[in-house]
């Protein structure tokens, strides 16, 4: 464990806005802690709200996000449905229609904030193992630039 105290009382959108200032152990500890869920909720409503509707022009997608790592272990999955200029969030799990591409990205709650962040590179963890993706890798390589995070050069 680092030095961080996470403050339980600590709001969740200041906390994001640090994230990127932290080491990974305590990114980790932040995400790990009983906040972590709202941090990642937060960071989630960013993705929305910064989606870019003219990269995404004629696709229909599910975006399915498993990410391991949270308190006691936790799995907490997010989903993106696009479609007709439109970002849909979900915190469940659905079944795709039969016009959208599918993609679901499993990896670790600190690697994915590393990956958004811009200091990691999606392509290096997925080569690495450290990212699991299944569906279409030509679509998943470009879904990313959808919200607006950055793309590490390789």
């Amino acid at each position: 464990m680092s030095d961080l105290a996470v403050d339980p009382a600590a709001d969740p959108a200041k906390l994001v806005t640090t994230l990127t200032g932290m080491s990974e152990r305590e990114v980790s500890d932040v995400l790990a802690s009983p906040v972590g869920n709202d941090v990642l909720d937060v960071i989630f409503q960013e993705m929305q709200a910064n989606f870019r509707p003219e990269q995404a022009q004629g696709e229909n997608a599910l975006v399915r996000f498993d990410l391991t790592g949270g308190p006691g272990g936790e799995t907490r999955t997010y989903e993106l449905r696009i479609g007709n200029g439109q970002c849909a969030l979900a915190h469940e799990a659905s079944a795709a229609a039969a016009n959208e591409k599918q993609l679901k990205i499993t990896t670790d709650r600190v690697r994915f904030i590393r990956v958004l962040t811009g200091q990691a590179s999606g392509a290096k963890l997925f080569l690495t193992r450290k990212i699991k993706v299944d569906g279409d890798m030509k679509f998943g390589g470009k879904v990313m630039s959808w919200f607006g995070v950055p793309q590490q050069e390789d």
